[in-house]
């Protein structure tokens, strides 16, 4: 489609008039044509306009023309220009990401500054954009490619091809500038651009238009997908801010609503962190998003965000034993008074099965202690508790539960029952404990 024509039918289907609209302008052949694109419907559409030029300073002498011919232009159309100069590389280096990513961060950084900015994004960038998500993996969010408008951001252009962009530029004798780094293919969207959509070109001569069409529709499918997932979210969600009753839910709608609970909380909402949550939900345990010391929890079908701190001691009462926010021990006591539930029982768990008798005093359920030691009954030496719980992974570490009495560990999560309260013939009770959806057993 003609640029002026599509830019006008994106002003008029998104209802934008008596604006004010800032042209992302980096001198090239997009963005100039944008730029003369407004100008002439700015009657029409009661547009005050105005532009933007990023200066990145990735590219020396080239950078400093790009920005020379932008205020030349401007000034000689009578727009307002601001200039905003970004450090890409030093961003890039802070936080460990592609020059390419990096620059984007800084741009878009840039237009938060101003009410909206209407960036040249073509149908031709589109391709680009859905065919690299499909390379790298993606969902159906990745697949709708780029929006046509959020928040503070708009792009008139996306049913225009590059083709036809560089076309209008050239009836109307609209000078601009090339940037030399679009022919390096060490950056990805360069190699899409000029090695993989070249020959797709040739055997699907439509591929822009109808990849531009296809994220149309998925982006309605997407955005009823979304409100069904906001439903099923608020369904779900506790006072507590917590999340239950999520395995009734099909498994594309579980990873929305995990989305949703990840987003809600500011933790990483990628897919590959949704994929991770969403597997807890067959088992339970937990799961480290970030670097900030909050853990996700999943227990009996409820997804739950907590802060260790330092856990809690609780004296051992029969039923459930909360230590640690989102895990649960159960203790239950069986005797010889039934037999057949006796023999099951220690045939099942005899590593989590005490002598109920052997217990001296209060038995407190506890998190881990300096200087605990204890012998197995499974083991011929002492372990010291310490360096034991050196061998599991670091995440898993502070979340072990410990049994103590007043002369010291009775069991521990993971070695079982201490050698001095083990079950042995003479046994007349048995203390079960279980850990839900951990070591032991599932509690249901």
């Amino acid at each position: 489609m003609r640029p002026l024509d599509a830019a006008a039918r994106f002003f008029r289907e998104h209802g934008i008039h008596d604006a004010r609209v800032t042209c992302a302008l980096s001198g090239g052949a997009d963005s100039v044509v944008l730029l003369h694109c407004l100008m002439q419907l700015r009657e029409r559409f009661s547009l005050s306009v105005d532009a933007v030029h990023v200066q990145h300073g990735l590219r020396g002498e080239e950078s400093d023309r790009d920005e020379a011919f932008c205020r030349t232009l401007c000034a000689s159309h009578g727009i307002a220009l601001t200039v905003q100069a970004v450090d890409a590389a030093g961003t890039a280096g802070a936080r460990g990401m592609s020059l390419e990513t990096a620059a984007r961060e800084c741009r878009y950084a840039v237009f938060a500054q101003f009410p909206c900015v209407a960036t040249a994004h073509t149908a031709s960038d589109q391709t680009e954009t859905v065919l690299l998500h499909l390379a790298r993996g993606t969902g159906l969010r990745g697949l709708c490619g780029i929006p046509p408008e959020r928040p503070g951001v708009i792009r008139p252009l996306l049913h225009s091809t590059r083709a036809e962009v560089e076309a209008y530029a050239a009836q109307e004798g609209l000078a601009f500038v090339t940037d030399s780094t679009n022919a390096d293919v060490r950056f990805s969207r360069n190699y899409m651009r000029q090695c993989v959509i070249p020959p797709l070109r040739e055997r699907y001569p439509a591929i822009e238009r109808s990849i531009t069409a296809m994220t149309q529709l998925l982006r309605e499918e997407e955005d009823y997908l979304t409100q069904q997932a906001d439903a099923a979210y608020r369904a779900a969600l506790q006072p507590d801010g917590s999340l239950t009753g999520l395995g009734s839910l099909h498994p594309a709608m579980q990873r929305r609503v995990i989305r949703r609970f990840l987003a809600a909380h500011g933790l990483h909402d990628a897919s590959a962190q949704v994929l991770a949550v969403q597997a807890l939900l067959q088992g339970g345990g937990r799961l480290e998003p970030e670097r900030d010391g909050r853990w996700i929890c999943v227990s009996r079908d409820t997804l739950c965000l907590v802060t260790p701190g330092a856990p809690e001691e609780t004296v051992l009462q029969m039923g459930d034993n909360r230590v640690f926010p989102g895990l649960t021990v159960r203790a239950a006591l069986v005797t010889r008074e039934d037999p057949q539930e006796f023999s099951r029982i220690h045939t099942m768990f005899a590593n989590s099965v005490l002598d109920y008798d052997i217990i001296k005093g209060c038995a407190v359920l506890h998190g881990r202690r300096p200087g605990l030691r204890m012998r197995p009954a499974d083991r011929a030496h002492t372990v010291q508790i310490k360096k034991w719980l050196g061998t599991l992974p670091p995440r898993e570490r502070p979340f072990v539960h410990f049994l103590s009495d007043d002369e010291g560990l009775l069991w521990t999560e993971g070695l079982g029952a201490a050698l001095r309260c083990a079950v042995t013939p003479a046994t007349q009770k048995m203390l079960v404990l279980t850990v839900c959806h951990r070591t032991y057993t599932e509690c249901t």
